[in-house]
C-alpha cells in the first residue's frame, strides 16, 4: 500500500479564516456609527461570506500575519474596524478626518507607499474585471472612474482605509501576494469575485454574469 500523506494546510486556512472573520465582525458590529448602526451591522451572513472570499485570495503567511495584527489591536483596545471607516473619511470628510487624525494611530512612510502600490495594482485588475463581467462587477462598489460628487465611498476608497489598518509586516505580506499574482498571470479581484458568487451557489462566474 502507498503511503498518503495529508495535507493539513486548507484546514488551518480554514481555521484560521473563520477565527479572523469572527474576530472582524465583533469589531465590525460594534463600529459607533453616525446616525445609529448601519443595515449592514447586522448582516453577518454577508459579512462572513464578503470577508472569506477577500482571505481566499491571501496566502497562510499574509492570513497569519493579519491575525496577529487583530489580536494585537484587541489587547490594545483598538477597533480595526473603527479606524478603517476612520480613514476613509479622509476622502469622503476631509475636514471631519482633520479633526480627529491624531487620535489614530500614527502610520509610517513606509506604509502609505506600500498601499498606494498595492492598491494601484487593484485598481487595474478591478478594471478588467468591470470590463470582462461589467453586470456582476456593476453590482459590487463604485469604481473611482464611475464616481460622482456626493456619492458613497469608492471601492478604492474602502480598500485603501482597510489597508491602512494593516501592520507593515502584514502590508509587505500582501504586497508579496500581488506580485506573487502577477508573476502566475493571475488577478486577485476576479479570483475574489468569483470565491464571491461560488459561496451564493453559482458554479463559475460566466454562469453568474449570465444570469445577470
Amino acid at each position: 500500500m502507498e503511503d498518503i500523506t495529508v495535507d493539513h494546510g486548507d484546514d488551518q486556512r480554514a481555521a484560521l479564516t473563520k477565527e479572523i472573520v469572527a474576530l472582524e465582525w465583533a469589531m465590525f458590529s460594534t463600529v459607533n456609527n453616525v446616525g445609529g448602526p448601519a443595515a449592514c451591522q447586522s448582516q453577518d451572513e454577508t459579512f462572513r461570506i464578503m470577508r472569506t472570499a477577500q482571505f481566499s485570495t491571501w496566502s497562510l503567511e499574509t492570513l497569519s500575519s493579519y491575525h496577529r495584527d487583530i489580536l494585537q489591536a484587541q489587547e490594545q483596545g483598538r477597533n480595526l474596524m473603527t479606524e478603517k471607516y476612520a480613514r476613509m473619511m479622509s476622502v469622503t470628510h476631509p475636514d471631519e478626518y482633520a479633526q480627529i487624525e491624531s487620535s489614530l494611530p500614527a502610520i509610517p512612510q513606509r506604509a502609505f507607499e506600500l498601499v498606494d502600490t498595492i492598491a494601484a495594482q487593484h485598481e487595474m485588475w478591478d478594471k478588467q474585471v468591470a470590463q470582462e463581467f461589467p453586470h456582476l462587477r456593476g453590482r459590487g462598489r463604485t469604481r473611482d472612474e464611475e464616481a460622482q460628487v456626493g456619492a458613497t465611498p469608492t471601492a478604492n476608497t474602502y480598500l485603501v482605509g482597510e489597508l491602512l489598518t494593516y501592520s507593515l509586516p502584514t502590508l509587505e505580506c500582501v504586497l508579496h501576494d500581488v506580485e506573487t499574482a502577477l508573476t502566475n498571470g493571475k488577478n486577485l479581484v476576479r479570483d475574489q469575485l468569483e470565491a464571491t458568487v461560488t459561496q451564493y451557489g453559482w458554479p463559475d462566474l460566466q454562469t453568474a454574469e449570465a444570469h445577470q
